[in-house]
């Protein structure tokens, strides 16, 4: 989707996402955030925020910084409890506002079937890491079994355009992680690939630990 198109659709979707993720797709996020094995004094890089359903994950002493296009989705996050220490920006994934090693480790949930390029977004989030630094990624994405990758086909018009439910979601059906993180040539180290098979098209995903492994 095309950036005017995600901001109007996740600005008009902002009060319902909550709910919306907890009936259709909702997947406790303190395993997620776990992963990135963070301690105190570490900054790490949300993105996107959304409405901030990793906040409450993160541990006390770790610093935060989400990112997202939305500044509705932004003031859903705001109202969160959280322990950590929360600052809030707006930014474009695939073209971050920060300087080359300013983050420990990042986290992102149900982003790059969103973007319109995500190997631009996961080389942005490369750029602004550190070397060595945790990614952990959550996320819709195409399945690996054809017989259920049919029908993620059959759903790709509607999810990205009209989406589910209608105006509120909108998300790459075919979002295509074998792609993203073993062709892409990124300086990556693929540390955990589970993928969650389904054969209700809405519910295949990925649960990825990465490494930043460049120089």
């Amino acid at each position: 989707m095309e950036i005017n198109q995600v901001i109007e659709t996740y600005d008009q979707g902002a009060v319902h996402y909550d709910a919306i993720m907890k009936r259709y797709w909702h997947i406790e996020r303190e395993p997620l955030i776990a992963s990135l094995q963070l301690k105190p004094g570490q900054t790490v890089l949300d993105a996107a925020v959304g409405t901030g359903l990793n906040l409450s994950a993160y541990p006390e002493g770790v610093h935060v910084v989400g990112v997202d296009l939305s500044k509705k989705m932004m003031d859903e996050a705001r109202k969160k409890r959280v322990s950590a220490d929360i600052t809030f920006k707006v930014s474009d994934m695939c073209n971050l506002d920060f300087p080359d090693n300013s983050f420990d480790a990042a986290a992102s949930g149900f982003t790059f079937c969103v973007v319109n390029d995500p190997v631009l977004a996961l080389k942005e989030i490369l750029r602004v890491t550190k070397p060595g630094a945790f990614i952990a990624i959550l996320d819709y994405c195409k399945s690996q079994d054809p017989e259920f990758h049919k029908w993620q086909e059959l759903i790709f018009d509607a999810s990205s355009q009209l989406g589910f439910p209608t105006g509120k979601i909108k998300w790459n059906a075919l979002m295509d992680y074998d792609e993203l993180i073993y062709n892409s040539k990124l300086p990556i180290e693929v540390l955990v690939d589970n993928r969650i098979e389904n054969p209700n098209p809405f519910l295949c995903g990925c649960q990825l630990l990465l490494k930043n492994s460049k120089a």
